[in-house]
């Protein structure tokens, strides 16, 4: 738990002691548990901590009576204090069934909102090359999520990314594919030239932190994996996919040209129950210059075969 949280957490179980309270529960046996007693005790209110509640005795003896979550059916108790961030709903979830009445449950944190789901935590670990799909804070989540969608609704088909950069998406892709047991092949497309002389007004980033030219080291990243790459401008490649049935395809071309033209081949060719996924239909600080490739998804967002959630980068082919 943060420093921050902490403090909240132990301000607000104090202020309930302060003002009536008599008892306090501690879920989970857990470092920030031992810190809230310590806080207390520096106030003498440790007395009013009947235990620490787990599922899982704790290896040591700490300073203060340890319990089974079971143990709250005989004991009545006026404040809850949860002893963690991101495991918070799984302690509450465990203790619900033992809690009398509806006592003050004191939580703090925001950790439990995080995509949690193991096998996407191990690939972004694993990757050599990182994925700089951060447009916004949810690209990589959004693309896992539709990629699992995707197989669990057994599509068969390809996956596409417009904009390889240095291929770290691109691995991010492949791996999750093979993790989750399908087939698709990962078709990449990108100039490894820079970005195209400015064709339309819409075309207005071209930071050249962004730029990577290198093509033959992204091949020896990516050997061995199913990708195909497919160099040059994204304006006259994108019809490689005119044949091909879609499961998902991201889109992170930052202007409006290359992105309207993989838009005009991917929004027909994308299967029903897969994706099309922006990096920058949303997203702010640095990225104020990519309204272009927003501005490119626009024809889908009058397109009722796709179902598009506000402050997202996804628009889900859904008939």
């Amino acid at each position: 738990m943060r420093p921050e949280d902490f403090t909240k957490l132990a301000d607000d179980v104090e202020a309930e002691l302060l003002h009536g309270a008599m008892s306090v529960a501690i879920l989970g046996a857990t470092p920030t548990a031992l810190r809230l007693l310590e806080r207390l005790a520096s106030t003498g209110l440790d007395r009013c901590v009947h235990g620490i509640y787990t599922a899982t005795p704790p290896a040591a003896a700490l300073h203060a009576p340890t319990r089974s979550l079971e143990d709250l059916v005989d004991h009545p108790i006026d404040v809850i204090a949860v002893a963690a961030d991101a495991d918070k709903e799984d302690l509450l979830t465990g203790a619900l069934p033992f809690i009398q009445g509806a006592p003050k449950v004191v939580v703090a944190g925001y950790g439990h909102l995080a995509y949690r789901d193991p096998g996407y935590r191990q690939e972004l670990d694993d990757l050599l090359v990182p994925s700089l799909a951060n447009g916004y804070p949810n690209s990589l989540v959004h693309l896992h999520q539709c990629l699992t969608n995707a197989a669990l609704l057994g599509l068969q088909g390809v996956v596409a990314e417009f904009g390889m950069f240095k291929g770290g998406t691109t691995m991010f892709l492949s791996r999750t594919i093979e993790r989750l047991g399908a087939d698709w092949p990962v078709i990449g497309f990108d100039t490894f030239a820079g970005f195209p002389a400015r064709r339309s007004p819409l075309d207005m980033y071209d930071h050249p932190d962004c730029v990577f030219t290198d093509i033959d080291s992204v091949r020896r990243y990516l050997a061995h994996r199913r990708v195909e790459i497919v160099p040059g401008d994204i304006a006259a490649t994108a019809s490689r996919l005119a044949s091909e049935d879609l499961v998902c395809t991201f889109i992170d071309t930052d202007n409006y040209t290359p992105a309207s033209a993989a838009v005009t081949v991917v929004q027909e060719r994308t299967l029903v129950g897969g994706a099309i996924v922006f990096d920058h239909v949303t997203g702010v600080d640095r990225f104020r210059y990519t309204l272009g490739e927003r501005m490119a998804a626009r024809p889908l967002l009058s397109d009722s075969r796709y179902f598009h959630l506000h402050g997202t980068g996804v628009f889900y082919r859904q008939r």
